[in-house]
């Protein structure tokens, strides 16, 4: 259930797919750049796929901490970093964390132990 909660909030309207590369636009909805941008070029019009309202933003900027998240959820490998650095850092955090959980969801997430 919690995963299916995680993927409503990390999913595009428009492909219905994990994000990639989110933008958000003013009226706070995200969805993939490049699916926006294929949105706007159909409809000849800058307005939110969801709740029309005209985007008061000209430059599509990358939500990088939207992009981390789900990312992680797709499974997919952080840009810069292969699969080995990434278990070795996990490793390399449970063994300094002993009585601390490790999210795998969000990397920078530790919470104590009960």
């Amino acid at each position: 259930m919690a995963e299916r909660v995680f993927e409503s909030f990390l999913s595009c309207h428009v492909c219905s797919e994990t994000f990639r590369d989110p933008v958000s636009l003013s009226c706070n909805h995200s969805f993939c750049s490049s699916c926006l941008k294929k949105f706007w070029e159909q409809t000849g019009n800058k307005n939110c796929p969801i709740c029309k309202r005209r985007s008061s933003k000209d430059d599509l900027l990358v939500n990088f901490g939207l992009k981390e998240v789900a990312d992680t959820f797709a499974g997919r490998p952080k840009s810069g970093s292969s699969e080995t650095e990434r278990g070795e850092k996990q490793l390399m955090v449970n063994k300094t964390t002993e009585h601390t959980g490790f999210c795998a969801l969000l990397p920078l997430h530790f919470f104590s132990l009960v």
